[in-house]
């Protein structure tokens, strides 16, 4: 079962994800048609992303220390002013390549806010047994939005033309506010969250004490870049891959993106239905130690075009499956091993890892893959993933009361 909290939530998520979406496609082909120019077009896409990156690992102590609720909401609103005038700029022929770097620069700031509110806001609505069931929805809005909002996106461009493309974009986030507006925080996790005894600057200070004197947070923000360097590693193999095993590489490469993204959306949609609440451990390492051991199969495989695409399909179909299951347990983890007045500046640090590790794997692996063939690396690479796997669910110890129940991470002092 849904609360209604939680669905104000997804709501605005859905819409203004399926805007956002349309927004990106829109952006891309649009300064790569005026400008002509792949450079720069990867420089917008940088635009995007390095601001919330950085801020990522200061954002956190804002998200802790002031109103959540605010907080998202705010973004929002802000996001959907920004698009508008970016609308407005267009309209009247005044956008020019400098003026979208600024204007991205400042949507990425705003996500640096938003981005770690979300999973710091969902154990303060959700029962905490429901925190995985929760998490494993949100990431089905998540996936199934990016694919209708890019399907969509395209046939859109092609009837409507660019302009109402950001207006429907900037219209999403205002539309995903007002669903936010109605979301209800218990007041007495509101209060906790006010207190404010301490400057930004020790806030920040405690936030990373916390963080680095806890063993457990230290191997599962580990998990958190590892298992992002790998989601990054798949997005290089796969059009390799692609173009080696088939005669029309650009046609298998489709088929694999959708094989990616189905294997995401159903299980997303097994796990809302079948919850892993206390299996998160077992499943985080198991799905992370499966995903090293497809790179190892991968490496093995042989026969002709039509037997390698179909098993290198089911093996990429499995790897979605295995990310979200791993992505899932993650972040319930960390839902449940923090003190909640943390939770910000946890999440916060963990996506700004996350947002490195993939830009870092695509650059690690573009440059290895020049040199080496894609099986040697993808046995390499899973070899890695397994021995990591085991070594960190070695490591990861929770601890536990008299009667055998987690305790909760407390804030050191």
């Amino acid at each position: 079962m849904i609360n209604r909290n939680f669905f104000y939530l997804l709501s605005g998520q859905f819409v203004s994800q399926i805007g956002d979406k349309f927004h990106y496609i829109a952006l891309s082909f649009w300064v790569l048609k005026t400008t002509g120019s792949s450079a720069k077009m990867g420089a917008v896409l940088a635009a995007s992303l390095i601001p919330s990156l950085v801020l990522g690992f200061f954002s956190g102590a804002f998200v802790d220390r002031y109103n959540r609720k605010l907080i998202i909401v705010g973004t929002d609103l802000l996001r959907g002013l920004i698009i508008a005038l970016f609308a407005l700029l267009f309209y009247l022929e005044m956008m020019n390549f400098y003026v979208i770097l600024l204007m991205q620069a400042l949507l990425s700031v705003n996500a640096a806010f938003f981005d770690p509110a979300i999973p710091s806001v969902i154990p303060q609505i959700v029962n905490e047994k429901d925190l995985a069931s929760a998490n494993s929805k949100h990431q089905f809005v998540n996936g199934f939005s990016t694919i209708a909002g890019a399907f969509l996106g395209g046939i859109f461009i092609s009837a409507f033309g660019y302009f109402w493309v950001f207006v429907i974009n900037a219209v999403s986030f205002i539309v995903s506010a007002g669903f936010e507006c109605f979301i209800h925080i218990p007041p007495k996790l509101e209060c906790a969250q006010k207190e404010e005894q301490s400057g930004i600057l020790e806030d920040m200070k405690q936030g990373y004490h916390y963080i680095f004197s806890n063993r457990v947070l230290v191997i599962l923000l580990f998990m958190v870049m590892i298992i992002h360097f790998f989601v990054g590693s798949i997005e290089v193999f796969i059009p390799v891959i692609a173009d080696v095993i088939s005669r029309d590489g650009a046609r298998t490469f489709g088929f694999f993106q959708a094989a990616l993204g189905l294997g995401t959306i159903i299980m997303a949609i097994v796990l809302s239905i079948k919850s892993i609440s206390g299996k998160e451990k077992t499943t985080l390492f198991t799905s992370v130690f499966f995903i090293g051991l497809l790179y190892v199969a991968a490496s093995f495989f042989k026969g002709d075009e039509t037997v390698l695409l179909s098993l290198f399909l089911a093996m990429i179909f499995l790897f979605g499956c295995c990310i979200i299951c791993a992505g899932i347990s993650f972040k319930t983890l960390l839902q449940k091993s923090i003190d909640n007045k943390f939770a910000g500046r946890v999440f916060a640090v963990a996506g700004s890892l996350g947002n490195a590790a993939i830009p870092g794997a695509m650059i690690v692996y573009g440059v290895l893959l020049e040199k080496y063939d894609y099986q040697a690396l993808l046995m390499i690479s899973g070899l890695v993933l397994m021995a990591l796997s085991i070594i960190s669910f070695m490591l990861y110890k929770e601890k536990k009361d008299d009667r055998g129940r987690k305790i909760v991470s407390k804030p050191v002092a």
